[in-house]
């Protein structure tokens, strides 16, 4: 009987310490992926590895997660994603079900979803210093892409506001950006109508949300330099364009009049139009994702 009973306790010890062991270790992975690394901190040799929060400059908002596909090499391709929020608001988490669906259907890409420091006077964050954020943040995955162990193939998209930031990156500051993927993203900022209007989804003026993020109030000359639409020419990136019919909040003109614009400079360039409002149901995303894949693939001469 005593045999028994040592027995049932060194079972219930047992299970008590693996139980203990595994909450122990489960919180040690949840601190460690909350907490800002760099590159080459803990990189696994060619496996399907997740870097969360990599820093690329001192600011808390200047950190990106990093997917590494199994079997990478030097010609694995790499997209920059980039979050809406109205320049305002928002966080790389929202883009997680959109970085997914590429991980499920091209499963040879790695992809940097990235934080950017939000628009403030408070903090003198503007334009320029968004711009600054995307690229220090892919100056880092260009100077550290043999450890990474993926290619000089970039691409680049985003959502709303990312949308446009991808844009008029990719216009106006990095000719290394081999395309664009621009989700339901505003492409004329020096557009009155929109300005002047007052927007029930956001409780905003569009004014206002435009003033924090250009810097200064209604402007024509300062709004054109922030705005795809007038930077574009005929040796702009290869742009493919997604928004909803319906869309409440940007304008679906705007994305109509960049396809109209881009076809007559012939740049390469597609413009899908889906009955939705400022988001895509999951079957829209499936596609969305599944043309803009395409669309890259063969700009960038990828199998």
């Amino acid at each position: 009987m005593a045999i028994l009973t040592t027995n049932h306790q060194k079972e219930k010890m047992t299970q008590y310490i693996k139980t203990t062991y595994l909450l122990f270790f489960s919180a040690f992975l949840i601190s460690c992926s909350e907490k800002s690394i760099g590159i080459g901190d803990s990189i696994l040799p060619n496996r399907d590895t997740v870097l969360l929060n990599v820093k690329y400059g001192s600011h808390p908002r200047q950190v990106m997660d990093i997917h590494l596909p199994v079997n990478r090499d030097s010609s694995t391709p790499i997209i920059m994603v980039i979050h809406g929020g109205a320049w305002i608001e928002g966080k790389k988490e929202d883009m997680n079900s959109f970085v997914n669906i590429i991980k499920r259907q091209w499963k040879n890409c790695a992809i940097a979803n990235m934080n950017y420091r939000y628009a403030s006077f408070k903090e003198s964050i503007h334009h320029d210093q968004m711009m600054n954020d995307i690229n220090s943040a892919f100056i880092q995955l260009k100077e550290k892409k043999e450890q990474l162990g993926i290619s000089s193939k970039y691409a680049i998209c985003g959502a709303s506001a990312g949308g446009h930031l991808a844009m008029i990156y990719a216009y106006t500051r990095n000719p290394e950006i081999k395309c664009i993927g621009n989700i339901f993203g505003p492409s004329n900022m020096r557009d009155w109508d929109w300005y002047s209007s007052f927007n029930v989804f956001l409780n905003r003026k569009i004014g206002d949300v435009l003033t924090e993020y250009v810097g200064k109030t209604w402007d024509t000359v300062a709004y054109r330099e922030v705005s795809p639409f007038w930077k574009i020419d005929s040796n702009s990136t290869p742009t493919i364009t997604f928004h909803g019919s319906l869309d409440p909040i940007v304008p679906v003109y705007q994305s109509r009049y960049l396809h109209g614009k881009l076809q007559s400079l012939n740049v390469k360039n597609e413009l899908h139009e889906y009955p939705a409002f400022h988001s895509f149901d999951a079957g829209q995303s499936e596609d969305v994702m599944k043309k803009m894949i395409t669309f890259m693939k063969n700009t960038m001469e990828l199998q």
